[in-house]
Parts: C-alpha cells; structure tokens; sequence
C-alpha cells in the first residue's frame, strides 16, 4: 500500500472508533435517564440535552461526569411534568443514583 492510503484507512478507523465511543456513551446517558425515572415512577416521554449546559438551570453545578436533561414525563397517574433533570454526582458520575430535579412553572 501506498502513504496515502494508509493515512486514509487510519483515519477512516479513528473516526469509526469515535462514533463506537460516543454511540456507547450516548446509550450510558440514556440508560441513566430511563433508569431514574422508573425509579421515580414516571415514563419518559421526550428528552434532550443542550448543547451548552448554560442554557439549563444548573449551569455552574454541572460537572463533566454529570449530565442535564430536558424531559417531558408521564406521572403514575396519567399527568404530565416538564422540567431539568441533573443526573450524577461529581465523583460518581451516572453510576450514582443522585438527581436533582427543577420542574417548569
């Protein structure tokens, strides 16, 4: 094989690695979610993440192992809750149980 084409598959597989990397990540951070609101009682029924977690309401407590969500959930009781979601603990990150929870007026 040529230099060029070595350098090309080398990074066709540190791109592949990356998306594999992140597609688990995002599927930890789901898992989570998912987890704490059956905890809760509720069922997710829409979720995001911003981009910058500034535009959330926990924009200076938030570190790297925790994350925000903004959620729409359905109560036991058929309700439906809209809010923030921050998962995690600074140490433990999503391994923790700890939630804090902010829900719209």
């Amino acid at each position: 094989m040529n230099e060029p084409a070595i350098i090309f598959a080398f990074v066709v597989l540190l791109l592949l690695a990356a998306g594999g990397l992140y597609s688990c990540e995002r599927k930890h951070r789901r898992s989570a979610l998912m987890r704490w609101a059956a905890s809760q009682g509720y069922r997710v029924l829409r979720s995001r993440q911003p981009l910058l977690t500034e535009m959330s309401p926990f924009p200076v407590t938030v570190s790297k192992a925790q994350q925000v969500f903004q959620i729409t959930v359905e109560c036991n009781d058929g309700t439906r809750k809209s809010g923030w979601v921050l998962l995690g603990s600074g140490l433990s990150g999503l391994d923790s149980s700890a939630a804090k929870i902010q829900w719209d007026a």
